[in-house]
């Protein structure tokens, strides 16, 4: 190792360069190594290392910057018990937990209502940021709106390498005591209500809250809640979702993604094939070995998935820059090419280069990353796993990809999601490209299990989660608002009608056009009729709470 060692931050947090010698890295998304000599084993050791020293580099200078958000919120700091459910003492008896408080239209010393977001598997500025109907309402209200963020998440850390503090029962108990907080530190009179908001796993902890403490919390919005995960283990339902929201464009747009595959898979086996693959998905270098149609099927699938999930009636940045009714747009991008490979490339350049932010060529290092990111992120632990075991011992690409997944991505919040979906948030999903258009997969419970064992020591409890939570079963609750977007692909897993013997305050809507938990973003001049009319409802809904 040289005597020096030189750092070059570009304006862009996107992207960092390390001078070391005669190898360059360039580190983009959370810790992709590239060097530019093409051994797969070239300093191996050397690169991790400076792996570590850079995720050192980047965690002090991620604590020296500030989240912004677009509302004005003003932050707290809460010290949550870190165990909950035990009376003997830990190493750590509390831990910062951080929540922001607006309080623009608040009315003191009133019985104005709190209205409160439950944050879930991310920053809580992703929420804030994405959930302005709290905001908006607040003002027809006269509500302090508080969003608190999850355990393990964002800067609401404990003991970032003991994840056994993270459950979905400590974080509810994290903010019930908040709530008991909240009404102390704003001297609220005793009939203050408290409404509980969230969306996707965020609403399940709203309706959940609801139903395991109805002293708390007076009533929940829970959209795009997804409490029925048998679902999406025992049926393709979410592929076959997200497969017909293209159908719908195009019948012509899901056999062409099929085509795609067998293109893919059928061209990686020989380097001419691979070098046709990286042509036509405009790959910057053609791939070292066969195994990186694994994970181009993963970096496709998250466009082809994500793009329906959020696929909003005008533009957004939820995770990349996307134009309005992204599935749209890249469904008329394979009509137009015609081919499996170049619907492949249509849909996977609308999604992670609408605006050209990539530039002209896909790295296949970033194409690594974010299939790992899309497989964690939806908990496919048994994909992870499979894959890693397809690759060759001295793939670049195995050593890339465990590289970036291992441990989940350091400075982002896949870790704990990780772990969550090792434990309690069990939810592997069938493919059979038929109803679908996805590569036909049986999930292998035992590759899952394994990774969970080998990241994290721990075993997961598939019926846990709607035993304990009730599943749909939640006839005896009351004053609960669900509502899912039709074309959301997690849809799935959400109770989608009132149940048996309900009273008339539990409320089930699907919104028609819309995607995941539009209901809770800010209002905007294309929204379909649909979620404009089921905002309505909520606000009577909270009225009556």
């Amino acid at each position: 190792i040289p005597n020096t060692m030189k750092f070059i931050v570009s304006d862009s947090e996107e992207q960092l360069d390390i001078l070391m010698g005669d190898i360059i890295m360039v580190t983009r998304h959370g810790g992709m190594l590239r060097w530019n000599d093409g051994n797969a084993n070239h300093n191996i050791m050397i690169c991790r290392m400076l792996q570590s020293i850079l995720w050192c580099f980047l965690f002090l200078r991620s604590c020296s910057s500030s989240a912004t958000s677009k509302y004005r919120v003003e932050k707290h700091i809460f010290h949550a018990i870190v165990d909950h459910y035990s009376f003997r003492p830990t190493p750590l008896k509390t831990f910062p937990l951080r929540y922001y408080v607006n309080d623009d239209f608040y009315v003191p010393n009133s019985s104005s209502p709190c209205f409160f977001y439950a944050g879930n598997e991310a920053n809580i500025f992703q929420f804030i940021n994405n959930t302005g109907f709290l905001f908006e309402a607040s003002k027809e209200f006269g509500a302090l709106v508080v969003f608190a963020e999850h355990r393990y998440y964002g800067k609401s850390l404990i003991q970032p390498h003991d994840m056994s503090y993270l459950t979905v029962e400590q974080a509810m108990a994290d903010f019930n005591t908040l709530n008991v907080h909240i009404r102390e530190k704003w001297n609220m009179p005793a009939d203050a209500a408290f409404i509980v908001a969230g969306g996707s796993y965020g609403g399940n902890l709203a309706m959940w809250l609801r139903l395991k403490n109805p002293n708390l919390w007076a009533g929940a919005l829970a959209s795009s809640a997804t409490p029925l995960k048998h679902i999406l283990r025992e049926t393709n339902d979410f592929a076959r979702i997200e497969t017909e929201a293209y159908g719908n464009v195009s019948s012509h747009c899901p056999d062409l993604v099929r085509r795609g595959w067998k293109e893919l898979f059928g061209n990686a086996t020989t380097s001419e094939g691979r070098a046709t693959v990286a042509k036509e998905l405009h790959l910057c270098h053609v791939p070292f070995d066969n195994g990186v149609a694994d994970s181009i099927h993963g970096w496709v699938s998250g466009a082809l998935e994500t793009m329906v999930q959020y696929g909003y009636p005008y533009e957004t940045a939820f995770y990349n820059p996307l134009p309005a009714f992204p599935f749209r747009v890249a469904c008329q991008g394979m009509l137009q090419a015609g081919t499996g490979l170049g619907a492949l490339y249509a849909a996977s350049n609308v999604y992670y280069n609408h605006t050209g932010q990539v530039g002209p060529c896909f790295a296949i290092e970033e194409i690594v990353g974010d299939a790992v990111k899309h497989w964690q992120r939806t908990g496919q632990h048994h994909r992870l796993e499979h894959e890693s075991q397809q690759q060759q011992p001295t793939s670049a690409l195995k050593q890339a990809r465990n590289l970036y997944s291992y441990r989940g991505e350091v400075m982002e919040d896949y870790n704990a999601w990780g772990y969550q979906t090792c434990t309690e948030v069990y939810q592997p999903m069938p493919t059979n490209g038929v109803t679908d258009f996805e590569i036909p997969f049986t999930p292998n419970q035992s590759a899952y299990y394994e990774r969970c064992r080998k990241l994290w020591n721990v075993k997961p409890r598939p019926n846990w989660e709607e035993m304990h939570f009730m599943g749909s079963h939640i006839a005896a609750g009351s004053n609960i608002f669900l509502a899912s977007g039709q074309l959301d692909p997690w849809r799935a897993a959400g109770i989608q009608e009132v149940p048996k013997g309900a009273s008339d305050s539990i409320i089930v809507r699907i919104i028609e056009n819309g995607a995941h938990h539009l209901d809770l973003r800010e209002s905007n001049p294309l929204d379909p009729s649909s979620v404009v009319n089921i905002r309505q409802e909520q606000k009577a809904a909270i009225r009556k709470w």
